[in-house]
């Protein structure tokens, strides 16, 4: 069987060390990089050519969905398994949808990751129990139409959002004061239940409310 090239993108040196070594111990699977700093990642993948990018959802230095879009258009034969500590349907779908192979989160069992490799490496989709449970939980739900809980202003802010203007250019577009626009924000995120910048963007990208285009990271 061929071996698994693999690099690591975990900016947490504990981490990152903790899983070359657990992977060290798989005979098919080879951890040829890792990239501590996302400025750094697209000439490790240039340079080490990996079948698989473990990628983590929140390094520092990068936009994850934009990276993981740019590098499946780059490398369309690169698999990208995100390895995160957020299990919200919003990141997942988000995610998957820029391009990456397979999600699991940190806390699931070693395992999960010798798999999800595997499985992403010959080009199958991977996604850990805990995972599907959350997807097969909201296709189970009955979700509202925010069009019809979000005022045309709070969509207006909304799309701002989403194309990375901070609460002061906000203000500016549409001639209001910042404080109401901070209002306006935490009525947005009370409506769409979620708790900050990245999440609201993510739920009205995966929602149809606003063009597709990746959120800032705040």
């Amino acid at each position: 069987m061929e071996v698994i090239k693999v690099v690591l993108a975990e900016d947490h040196h504990v981490i990152r060390v903790a899983l070359a070594s657990f992977l060290a111990q798989e005979q098919d699977i080879e951890v040829v990089g890792e990239v501590a700093d996302a400025t750094l990642l697209f000439a490790t993948i240039a340079e080490q050519q990996p079948h698989v990018l473990v990628l983590d959802a929140h390094m520092p230095g990068h936009n994850v969905l934009k990276t993981a879009k740019k590098l499946h258009t780059q490398y369309p034969d690169l698999r990208i398994l995100v390895l995160s500590a957020y299990a919200r349907r919003e990141y997942v779908v988000g995610l998957l949808r820029a391009g990456a192979s397979g999600y699991i989160l940190k806390d699931d069992h070693q395992e999960t990751l010798t798999q999800g490799i595997r499985a992403v490496a010959r080009n199958r989709r991977w996604l850990s129990s805990r995972i599907m449970d959350i997807l097969i939980q909201s296709a189970d739900q009955e979700w509202y139409t925010a069009e019809e809980e979000l005022t045309d202003r709070e969509m207006d802010i909304l799309r701002l959002m989403a194309q990375g203007q901070r609460n002061p250019q906000i203000a500016g577009a549409l001639h209001l004061t910042e404080q109401t626009v901070k209002n306006y924000i935490r009525n947005i995120f009370r409506k769409l239940n979620v708790t900050d910048r990245v999440d609201a963007v993510l739920y009205a990208l995966n929602h149809g409310l606003v063009p597709q285009e990746p959120p800032q990271d705040s």
